[in-house]
C-alpha cells in the first residue's frame, strides 16, 4: 500500500502548478490553496490479462456522515499495452453489487482500456450505517440534501480524473465517462462541464432533472409525500443540468441508450438528454428501466467498442 500527495491543482487553488509543487515541497498551501489529499493505492490483484488496485482518497465535499466522505474507486488495467486510455464508471444509484459495472469493465479492458469505477456518496462503504442498503440514503428528504448528495458525485467524480491524471498506469489525457442510470445523470452533469474526458457513454440516463425526479415512479410519490415544491428543488439543483451548460465545452462524441417505456427515467428526459449534448447518437431499446438489464447482452461490448474508437483509433 502507497499513501502520497496528490500534486493536481485544479482552476482556483493555485495560479500555477509550479507554485502548487512548491506549495506541497514547502507543506504549507499558497493563498487559496487546499492543502494536498492523500491517494491510498493498493493492489488487489493480478492476473495473466489485468492489473486490478483499489482506491480511497477523500471527497472535496462534505456530508453530515464522516464515513460517507471518503471516496472508493476500483482500477482495472488490462496488459500487454503501456498507460491505456481510461474510462470512469458511474454506477446506479442502489445496487447491493457491482455485477453492473463489473461488465462493463470487462468489456473495455478486453478492447485495451482501463476502467475505474466508483462508489459513489452512500454507497457501498460510504453507507451512513451498516443497516442501510447501498444507496439508499442518496435520495434524502429534503432538496438541499438531495441536492447536495448529487453535487457530492459530480466533485468525486471529477476528482476521480484529477487522481486519473496522476496514475502512471494509465494515460490520463486519453479519458472518458460511462455512467448507468444515476450514473449517467452524474456523468452528464461532469461532462458538461469538464473538458478533459474525450467521450461519454450514458445509458438510461435524462436531463432537466427537476422535471425527471418530479416525471419519474421511483423520486416522485416520494417528493410528493414529503410535499417537496418543484421551485424548491429547481433552487437547490441550479447549476447542475447539463442542459445548462449546452455550447460552453466544444462538442465530444456522445453515445446515448434509454429505454422507450422508462417510467424511471421518462423518455422525455431522455430526449432532452440528447438536446444537451447535440450530435450525440441516441439508441432506444425495447422495455423499461429495470427490464433493461435484458441488453446487458450488448450495451457493454457497443460501449467499449465507442469509447475505443474515440480514446484508442
Amino acid at each position: 500500500m502507497t499513501t502520497w500527495p496528490n500534486p493536481i491543482v485544479s482552476p482556483g487553488r493555485c495560479q500555477t502548478a509550479a507554485l502548487g509543487a512548491l506549495c506541497a515541497f514547502l507543506g504549507v498551501p499558497a493563498a487559496g490553496a487546499e492543502a494536498p489529499y492523500a491517494v491510498v493505492r493498493t493492489t488487489v490483484a493480478e492476473t495473466l490479462h489485468e492489473r486490478v488496485y483499489d482506491f480511497s482518497f477523500p471527497s472535496p465535499d462534505k456530508s453530515p456522515w464522516p464515513v460517507n466522505d471518503t471516496v472508493y474507486a476500483r482500477l482495472v488495467v488490462p496488459k500487454g499495452k503501456a498507460r491505456p486510455p481510461v474510462v470512469l464508471l458511474l454506477p446506479i444509484m442502489a445496487a447491493p453489487n457491482a455485477w453492473i459495472e463489473e461488465r462493463f469493465a470487462r468489456e473495455l479492458t478486453r478492447r485495451g482500456l482501463a476502467a475505474m469505477w466508483l462508489e459513489m456518496p452512500t454507497q457501498f462503504r460510504r453507507r451512513p450505517h451498516p443497516s442501510m442498503m447501498s444507496g439508499a440514503g442518496f435520495l434524502a428528504r429534503t432538496p438541499k440534501r438531495l441536492a447536495a448528495n448529487f453535487k457530492q458525485a459530480v466533485a468525486d467524480a471529477r476528482r476521480a480524473l484529477d487522481v486519473l491524471e496522476t496514475e502512471p498506469e494509465v494515460d490520463g489525457s486519453r479519458t472518458a465517462v460511462l455512467g448507468v442510470s444515476l450514473g449517467a445523470m452524474v456523468g452528464s452533469a461532469v461532462f458538461s462541464r469538464d473538458a478533459r474526458p474525450k467521450a461519454a457513454v450514458f445509458c438510461l440516463g435524462g436531463a432537466d432533472f427537476t422535471d425527471l425526479v418530479y416525471r419519474s415512479e421511483m423520486t416522485g410519490p416520494f417528493l410528493a409525500k414529503l410535499d417537496v415544491k418543484r421551485e424548491e428543488l429547481a433552487r437547490a439543483w441550479g447549476g447542475l443540468d447539463p442542459l445548462e451548460h449546452v455550447g460552453e465545452l466544444p462538442p465530444r462524441p456522445v453515445f446515448l441508450v434509454n429505454a422507450r417505456s422508462d417510467r424511471v427515467v421518462p423518455p422525455e428526459n431522455g430526449r432532452k438528454l440528447a438536446a444537451a449534448f447535440p450530435g450525440a447518437s441516441q439508441v432506444w431499446v425495447p422495455g423499461g428501466h429495470y427490464t433493461a438489464i435484458l441488453h446487458m447482452a450488448w450495451m457493454p461490448t457497443r460501449a467499449a467498442l465507442f469509447l475505443g474508437d474515440v480514446l484508442d483509433p
